[in-house]
């Protein structure tokens, strides 16, 4: 007896590489957030308008939340597409998401 509704196709399951490539991206996300976070919390910039200086501080603050977002939307919203499609948005999204201020800072 199968607990399988007829017309529903089973998820591909994902092969040992798809799952090792999205825990290595999976990391590099989490170290762009704590990067971005590390600039966020050491930022001494100040703008003399307050408007400007909010949008500023803002920004920053979405910039901590924007690789774990991108990680979760391409995981969410591609879903349904093959896991090298998938892949190919994380690996686009590491390197549109580097955390420049802190790596210029650091180095």
């Amino acid at each position: 007896m199968s607990s399988h509704v007829e017309g529903e196709q089973e998820a591909p399951s994902l092969g040992p590489v798809a799952l090792l490539a999205f825990g290595v991206l999976a990391g590099i996300y989490l170290l762009y957030s704590v990067a971005w976070l590390i600039t966020v919390l050491r930022n001494p910039t100040q703008i003399a308008d307050p408007f400007s200086n909010f949008m500023f501080v803002s920004g920053l603050w979405l910039a901590v939340l924007f690789p774990a977002s991108w990680f979760g939307a391409t995981l969410w919203l591609g879903r349904e597409r093959k896991p090298w499609l998938r892949i190919l948005f994380l690996a686009l999204g590491a390197v549109v998401l580097i955390p420049w201020p802190y790596i210029l800072w650091a180095s």
